[in-house]
Order: structure tokens, then sequence, then C-alpha cells
């Protein structure tokens, strides 16, 4: 056999053990594609629920992007104060509920029936 130093023998057969242990994990990833890659749900967002400004509660409406706590609170003020909404547009009036922030929300709301 060659001269090798004990030294220089295990370090051979630790490459060579990696090499096999890596061709072992290739093969093993064929076999088995991650669960990840099988599954479609996590392509695909997940639906958004329209909230109903004349029905939602508190934490219904904070869970709209574009609506914050505060904002949350004077739109079931005005529900309470004034009665149903009539229309979205009606949401514009309430102090603090910027266009772009409305915008933002318009997507997650809707006007329930009387």
């Amino acid at each position: 056999m060659l001269l090798l130093t004990p030294h220089e023998r295990r370090a051979i057969i630790f490459v060579g053990a990696a090499f096999f242990c890596g061709i072992c994990l290739d093969i093993i990833g064929k076999l088995h594609p991650p669960v990840y890659a099988t599954l479609k749900v996590l392509d695909t967002p997940a639906p958004r629920i329209k909230v109903d400004i004349n029905k939602a509660s508190y934490e219904q409406l904070v869970s709209v992007p574009g609506i914050g706590s505060s904002t949350a609170a004077r739109i079931i003020y005005a529900r309470e104060a004034k009665g149903r909404f009539t229309s979205l547009e009606e949401l514009r009036k309430i102090k603090g509920f910027s266009r772009k922030s409305f915008d933002r929300a318009l997507s997650g709301l809707m006007l329930g029936a009387p």
C-alpha cells in the first residue's frame, strides 16, 4: 500500500465517508421530495373574508388591513350614534380614516343587507 501516515489515512477515510454520505443524501432527496414541494396550498393565498361594517365587532374591524384600533373604535361609535351605514363611502367621513387607509380597507369590507 501507499506510504501514508495514520493521520493521512484517517483524513482520506473521512473525505471518502463524507462523499459517500453526500451521494446517499442526494439519492434520498430524489426518491422522497420534501413535503412543501408536494403541497399546493402554500402557493395560493388564503381567501380574505369580508367584514360587514354594520355588524362587525371591534376585533373583526381591527383584523382588516388599513383599519387600526382607533379607527375601529370610531367606526363602532359612528355606527351606534348615527345608525347603520348605507354606503362604504360614509366611512370616509370618520376622523382619522385617510384615503390611503380607506383604499387598503375597502377590499376587506362589505355592506350587509339591512
